[in-house]
C-alpha cells in the first residue's frame, strides 16, 4: 500500500503537468464537483462512494484519463486488482499519453501484479525457532508468564531458590487466503484463517520439579481493511507441564478488533477460558476464566516511537471460592526504535485482586497486587552467520504483596533470547 500512494502521487504530478487537470474549463460544472467528492472520498478512504464518482464521470467524459487513474486507485485499494490493471492499461495504451506518464503507470502496474500475486497466493507457511538462557532469581514459585501469572504453585515453608535455565520454542504457521473480498459498506475487507502451533521447553540446571513445557495452538478467522481496522476471533488450547508433570488444559476462545487511525490504534478485546487441572492436588483451583478491557497506541516520530495504556478487568471462577477472583489490570508500554535495525521497549503491568473465600489455615481471603516491569532490547542482525535472526535481551521484575504471607514473593528473570522466521 505505501508502494502505491508513492506511485499515485507521480501520478497526480504528471497528470497536472502534463495535460491531464481535473475538470474545470473544460468540462461542466457538475462534473468538476464530482471530480472533487471522489478525491474526497478516497481521502476519506469511502471507497465505495469514491468509485461511483469517477464512474459516473467516466460516463459523462470517457476520455478523461485523470478520472480513469482515480478509479483504478479506488479498485486497487478495493482489492480489485484486475479492474485496477484493466484501467490503468487503458491509459497506458493510448498514444496520446506522455511518456513521463507512461514510467508512472508502468510502476504503478507493477505494484498491483505484485500485490495481485500475494492476494492469489492461497497457503502461506512459517516456521520459527527460537532458544536462549536465562536466570531465575525465585524458581520456588513455579512458572511465571502472561499465561500462568496468576498460577503460580508455591510450596509452604520453602524458601526463595535461584537457578539458570535454558530454553527452547520452535513454531509453525499457517495462514490460509481463500480469495474472498467482503464489501462492508464503504469499505472491503479480505478474509484470512489463521493457525499456529508453538513448543515451548524451560530446562533449570538444578531445579527439575520446575521445569516448564507449553505447547499452545490456536486458530480462527480474521477480517482486515487496509489503513482501517482488524478484527478476529481466535480459539487458543494451551497444555501445561511442570516437572514432568501434566499440569493444566487451558481452553480459550479470543475476540478482538482493532480501528486503525492517523497516529494510532485502539483495540477492543475479550477472553473466556476453561481452566482443567490435571492432578488431584489441584482439582478445587478448575474454573471459567474472563477478561475484556480496551488499549490505546498511540505513535510518534514517523513510528519510531510507540506508547500504549490498556486497562482491562479479570475474572475467574473457580470451584473453590479461595482460588476465585476478580479485580482490574492496568498496562502501560513503550517501544523506540533506538538504531536502524533495533529498538527498546518497556513494559509495567499492575494487577489488584481480591479472592473470594479464605485460604486455610490463615482464616482469611486474600488481596494481593501484583506489580510486573519488562525491560528489554531487541536486535536484527543483516549480515554474517546471524543474518536474518533477531536477539532479544529481556529483565522481567514480578513483585506480590499479599494479606496472606505464603504468597507474598519477589522474582526477577534475566533472559537472552536468539530467533529467526522461516517462511516455507
Amino acid at each position: 500500500m505505501r508502494g502505491c500512494t508513492a506511485v499515485r502521487a507521480g501520478l497526480l504530478l504528471l497528470a497536472g503537468q502534463l495535460g491531464f487537470m481535473p475538470p474545470g474549463a473544460a468540462q461542466e460544472t457538475d462534473v468538476e464537483a464530482l471530480f472533487q467528492e471522489g478525491m474526497q472520498a478516497l481521502e476519506d478512504e469511502r471507497l465505495q462512494s469514491a468509485r461511483e464518482a469517477f464512474q459516473t464521470i467516466l460516463s459523462i467524459e470517457p476520455t478523461l484519463h485523470r478520472a480513469r487513474l482515480e478509479l483504478a486507485v479506488a479498485y486497487y485499494r478495493m482489492l480489485d486488482y484486475q479492474q485496477a490493471e484493466e484501467l490503468a492499461r487503458q491509459v497506458l495504451e493510448d498514444p496520446a499519453t506522455p511518456p513521463q506518464v507512461r514510467v508512472t503507470i508502468t510502476a504503478f502496474l507493477a505494484q498491483v501484479a505484485a500485490d495481485r500475486a500475494r492476494f492469489n497466493r492461497r497457503h502461506t507457511w512459517r516456521a520459527s525457532l527460537a532458544f536462549g538462557a536465562m536466570h531465575d532469581s525465585n524458581v520456588n514459585v513455579g512458572p511465571s508468564s502472561e499465561l500462568l501469572a496468576d498460577n503460580i504453585r508455591l510450596l509452604p515453608g520453602a524458601t526463595e531458590r535461584s537457578n539458570n535455565a535454558l530454553f527452547l520454542q520452535p513454531g509453525l504457521s499457517h495462514t490460509y487466503n481463500p480469495g474472498v473480498r467482503l464489501d462492508l459498506g464503504e469499505q472491503v475487507a479480505s478474509l484470512l484463517w489463521q493457525s499456529q502451533l508453538s513448543l515451548y521447553h524451560r530446562e533449570y540446571h538444578d531445579e527439575d520439579d520446575f521445569n516448564l513445557g507449553v505447547t499452545t495452538f490456536s486458530t480462527g478467522p480474521a477480517l482486515v481493511v487496509l489503513q482501517r481496522w482488524r478484527a478476529g476471533l481466535n480459539l487458543t488450547l494451551d497444555h501445561i507441564r511442570l516437572g514432568g508433570d501434566d499440569l493444566a488444559l487451558f481452553s480459550t476462545l479470543q475476540p478482538y478488533v482493532t480501528w486503525q487511525f492517523d497516529g494510532g490504534e485502539f483495540t477492543l478485546d475479550a477472553a473466556w477460558s476453561h481452566r482443567r487441572y490435571e492432578q488431584a492436588i489441584d482439582a478445587d483451583r478448575e474454573g471459567d476464566y474472563a477478561a475484556f478491557g480496551a488499549t490505546l497506541a498511540r505513535f510518534f516520530l514517523n513510528r519510531r516511537l510507540s506508547l500504549q495504556a490498556g486497562l482491562h478487568y479479570l475474572d475467574f471462577d473457580a470451584d473453590a471460592p479461595r482460588w476465585t477472583y476478580d479485580g482490574p489490570e492496568f498496562m502501560l508500554a513503550a517501544a523506540y526504535r533506538a538504531w536502524p535495525r533495533g529498538r527498546l521497549y518497556a513494559r509495567a503491568v499492575q494487577r489488584n485482586l481480591d479472592y473470594d473465600g479464605t485460604f486455610p489455615p490463615f482464616g482469611e481471603a486474600r488481596d494481593e497486587r501484583e506489580r510486573r516491569l519488562v525491560l528489554g532490547f531487541t536486535h536484527r542482525f543483516a549480515r554474517g552467520w546471524l543474518d536474518d535472526w533477531r536477539m532479544t535481551g529481556e529483565y522481567n521484575r514480578v513483585l506480590n504483596r499479599s494479606n496472606v504471607g505464603l504468597f507474598e514473593y519477589s522474582r526477577s528473570q534475566v533472559s537472552l533470547t536468539f530467533r529467526r522466521d522461516f517462511e516455507l
